[in-house]
């Protein structure tokens, strides 16, 4: 019953792993080289487990608690507490897509629908590991290949609206923001929006010639953690009331919408995006302790296998590697990424260029 992501399949466009993605395994090598100990750090550490009823149970305690409260409560509890503890739950996410927790597959299955109870994902958190693994670690940086670029032709859609009128993209984007803070938000956005702006700018929304080599989990995984997410739903449900429900379904809109400060902000933070050597940045400080650590993402990149639990040693033994950090916090990223109508979540040599027949799907 293996659950490993399946091996990356070659696209036949360009071979091997990206620049920056061997800028980080240069960079192990010469860690290692300057610090031997650094050899045997790696491992999962299945203590990480006890987070899980701990994280299952807060989650739960504010959906009881606000249960027959206002909307505006029921709101602030969904955008503060809430979406942090859906973005921690994330965290746990992130540690076993590398197996981190459980290196079995049993275990790590079971605790990964343990999961699902929290983030309600309907699947999509196998599908997140999936591509963080085959698609984003070995391709760090490649807008072909790297699946946390924005799709180019939609990003160009906006800026030549931003160009052309920008106080019409202004009152877009906060009309997105508003669309967003509803539950459900992000996907009633994404059936709005792209054709909102594809018939203002005449412009089609997505790369036709882009296609993403990840790797899919299989279909009967995906049937088993719909089946738990309903199952979750509907406990919430029965057990508190519509207004736990609404709460659980409002932090998790809000955590993978445009109000979700400190996710949204957190991978702005992490990579610049363009296909060099650049390393991957890191944010340092107490939001660590919230979310297992991923703040240390230069670190995490260049010791992919290493548990959570340690990735702060590896700075503290190795500072002279790790020296690539994040200029600004979760928040001040977030909030510059606002106020340039949704700045691309990663450069690309493809932004200075244009892409009109690309994204019509034509050559020449």
């Amino acid at each position: 019953m293996d659950q490993s992501p399946a091996q990356v399949p070659k696209d036949g466009r360009k071979a091997g792993i990206s620049p920056q993605a061997r800028r980080h395994n240069e960079m192990r090598k010469a860690a290692i080289a300057a610090h031997p100990e650094l050899g045997g750090v790696s491992g999962a550490d299945p203590r990480t487990v006890l987070a899980l009823p701990v994280l299952l149970a807060l989650h739960w305690g504010i959906a009881w608690a606000v249960s027959d409260a206002a909307l505006c409560v029921i709101f602030l509890a969904a955008f503060v507490p809430g979406q942090l503890l859906i973005h921690s739950a994330g965290g746990l996410v992130h540690e076993t897509a590398h197996r981190l927790i459980f290196r079995r597959d049993r275990a790590k299955l079971a605790f990964d629908l343990g999961l699902e109870w929290i983030l309600g994902s309907y699947g999509k958190q196998l599908i997140y590991q999936h591509e963080h693994i085959t698609s984003h670690h070995p391709y760090i940086g490649d807008y072909e290949r790297d699946y946390e670029h924005e799709d180019i032709c939609a990003f160009q859609s906006r800026m030549q609206l931003r160009s052309d009128n920008p106080r019409l993209q202004h009152v877009l984007t906060g009309l997105t923001l508003f669309i967003h803070a509803l539950p459900l938000g992000p996907i009633i956005g994404d059936e709005i929006f792209p054709k909102l702006n594809a018939w203002i700018t005449g412009r089609p929304q997505s790369d036709p010639e882009r296609h993403v080599p990840a790797s899919r989990p299989p279909k009967w995984q995906m049937r088993l953690f719909i089946g738990v997410s309903i199952l979750s739903n509907l406990t919430l449900l029965l057990l508190l009331g519509p207004w736990a429900l609404l709460y659980h379904i409002w932090a998790l809109s809000l955590f993978l919408g445009k109000l979700g400060i400190w996710n949204l902000g957190q991978s702005l933070s992490e990579h610049e995006g363009t296909d060099d050597d650049a390393p991957s940045r890191s944010t340092y400080g107490p939001i660590n302790w919230l979310l297992f650590n991923t703040g240390y993402h230069n670190e995490h990149h260049t010791f992919p296998n290493v548990a959570w639990t340690r990735l702060p040693l590896l700075t503290r033994t190795a500072p002279e590697v790790f020296t690539a950090k994040a200029d600004k916090t979760y928040a001040g990223y977030w909030l510059e990424h606002v106020k340039g109508d949704f700045t691309a979540s990663r450069n690309s040599p493809l932004h200075g260029q244009d892409n009109s027949a690309r994204c019509a799907g034509r050559s020449g």
